[in-house]
């Protein structure tokens, strides 16, 4: 059929098995096609399409209010509710958002790009359905990485303990999530998962046998197992537990479906699925390197990631000194993978877990092991209170690897990297710097564990950075650089931005000093008086919401020492920053070059 025109998914309602069945294979075929025009997530996707598909098929959106986890899974979703048009579009500026969004679709019902989160809007769904004395399922998807995120432990505990609410919880069970799953709860799916010729059985009985004896040997199955083994954990908090089941036989998947509609106590159904279906290398993938694909880079147009030149100084600044690198969950994305394997006894992976990481980090440092704590800047603020009371608090020397510090692009509005300077700058003791290439970061780095006892974070963007073969640690002191020195205005930097500074001098011609503060906390404040005593205009730019960042403390500085400079900023002003082309968000925040070439020149004329 053509995907084009579908509106929404009442169309499912009047298909046959078989046609339920090629216009999976038709979505995978297109998904096939259009994700690498775009960049996307692969792998997950592929992964889900027979499940939503059921979904839809068995329960009515919007009545019936489907959640999905992150969102980043949701592709088929998007296409059964009527975007399959807007594909082309995936995740540019003013295009199709790569998650669920509330703006695009009132079949989106929740939006979020953090892992965790849909058993607790699960819960908050049924209370105000319940309020509003609205009909309708509440049903959330989840996969197997997300669902031993903490919070999602303690929304299954408060579901499981109340008999008044029945949510149903969709278990998506790749054995990978974003990279190879990890923990205790990992192996207990994974023995779910050795109950494969369950999906056999259940196929066979379904060719042959009639609905009541199927629902009879269901029965006795059932009875066995529990006589045989063990609860499984889902049952021991108060669910009936459905599976495995075969996550890519719809036919299944619609029985089961329906066969939930008729059960009043909350419901999980364990869904096994090949992540990558359809597409051979991501079939194969262990290690997520099909998750997540990526059409455009940033910044710059050749180097490396700068998550791998961090990896790359990780490893051999290990000749100095041996650390210990916490992860949660990113070990692909951050381009940790030779550390991991180089150094396995000093690395662990702890899962979609940001809090337990860097409470775990403070102990470790508490006992005078040097630890390196790997977020990025959008999972950070999911451990604000572990990194401000187990760390900050208590001044234990952990290293910080802020990963994807910035704008993020297409990511989007959930992933940006915009207010871990903020986070990080009201918290005591901390030093906060951000390197403006390979050579300072690996300078910055060594400094940060060798020459620091406090608690250290280094900052870095999504985008490539050069790299050279030798990596060389130059010594480096707390301060400010001026990297280049003109006569009309002082323009204060940090980070690869200061590529775009010093574009603004050399290009439009704007006579500045341009100055990396790559110290972002605590400020320079020899340099600060510096400028202040030249009498020349200020101006402050930062890829970061500027509240409680860099210039509020510039600002506080002048004020403490009575300087009256003429000052202005470029910043993200209490805003959320949308998805779209790294350059479209920089041009459309007047934060690009030719517009602060054009701000500049007003700002010095008005200062004359």
């Amino acid at each position: 059929m053509d995907l084009f025109e579908i509106r929404d998914p009442q169309f499912l309602k009047d298909m046959s098995l078989k046609e339920l069945n090629e216009l999976a294979q038709t979505i995978r075929l297109f998904l096939l096609d259009a994700i690498p025009k775009t960049g996307g997530h692969l792998s997950s996707n592929l992964g889900t399409i027979e499940l939503v598909i059921a979904l839809h098929y068995v329960f009515d959106s919007p009545t019936d209010a489907i959640l999905f986890d992150v969102g980043h899974q949701a592709y088929t979703h998007k296409i059964l509710t009527g975007r399959a048009k807007d594909f082309q579009t995936l995740r540019q500026t003013d295009g199709l958002s790569g998650y669920t969004n509330y703006d695009e679709s009132e079949h989106d019902q929740w939006e979020s790009g953090h892992a965790g989160t849909s058993l607790s809007a699960l819960i908050g769904t049924l209370l105000s359905k319940r309020m509003k004395k609205e009909d309708g399922e509440v049903i959330a998807v989840i996969g197997d990485a997300s669902i031993t995120n903490g919070m999602a432990f303690e929304a299954l505990n408060l579901l499981g303990s109340r008999e008044d609410m029945r949510g149903i919880i969709v278990l998506n069970d790749n054995d990978m999530s974003i990279s190879k799953s990890v923990s205790s709860f990992s192996r207990a799916l994974t023995r779910f998962r050795s109950m494969r010729i369950v999906f056999t059985m259940k196929r066979f009985w379904q060719g042959i046998l009639p609905r009541f004896l199927i629902d009879f040997l269901s029965r006795v199955k059932r009875g066995i197992r529990g006589f045989l083994q063990r609860k499984n954990i889902f049952e021991d908090l108060g669910y009936m537990y459905i599976g495995p089941v075969d996550g890519h036989d719809i036919k299944s998947l619609i029985y089961n479906f329906e066969r939930i509609r008729r059960i009043d106590q909350s419901v999980v159904i364990h869904a096994i699925t090949d992540k990558g279906k359809g597409h051979p290398e991501a079939e194969a993938d262990r290690i997520g390197t099909y998750h997540g694909i990526s059409k455009s880079s940033h910044h710059r147009t050749d180097g490396i990631s700068w998550s791998e030149a961090i990896a790359r100084i990780m490893v051999d600044l290990q000749k100095e000194i041996k650390t210990f690198v916490i992860m949660p969950a990113m070990e692909v994305g951050t381009k940790f993978e030779l550390f991991a394997k180089r150094y396995s006894d000093r690395y662990i992976d702890v899962g979609i877990a940001e809090e337990m990481a860097a409470t775990m980090a403070g102990a470790m440092a508490h006992r005078d092991i040097p630890v390196f704590l790997s977020l990025y800047s959008t999972f950070a603020q999911r451990a604000f209170d572990q990194i401000l009371n187990d760390i900050c608090r208590s001044n234990h020397h952990v290293v910080i690897g802020i990963d994807r510090a910035g704008i993020v692009g297409e990511d989007g509005s959930t992933h940006q990297g915009l207010f871990d300077v903020s986070m990080f700058y009201l918290m005591p003791n901390t030093v906060i710097v951000m390197p403006y290439d390979q050579r300072e970061a690996a300078s910055l780095l060594h400094y940060g564990f060798l020459k620091q006892k406090n608690p250290f974070v280094i900052r870095y963007p999504r985008g490539l950075v050069s790299m050279e073969s030798k990596i060389d640690f130059d010594p480096i002191e707390p301060g400010w650089d001026m990297l280049t020195k003109g006569d009309a205005v002082t323009m204060i930097g940090y980070g690869p931005s200061l590529d775009l500074l010093m574009r603004v001098k050399e290009e439009f011609s704007i006579d500045g000093s341009v100055v990396n503060a790559r110290f972002i906390k605590p400020i320079d404040q020899d340099m600060m008086h510096a400028i202040c005593r030249s009498d020349q205009p200020i101006f402050v730019y930062e890829e970061a919401a500027n509240t409680g960042s860099l210039y509020p403390q510039i600002l506080s500085f002048m004020a403490k020492h009575g300087y009256t400079n003429r000052i202005a900023e470029r910043s993200i002003t209490d805003r959320v920053v949308r998805h779209g082309r790294y350059e479209d968000i920089l041009s459309e925040l007047k934060m690009d070059a030719e517009s602060i070439a054009r701000f500049l020149r007003e700002f010095i004329h008005e200062t004359r």
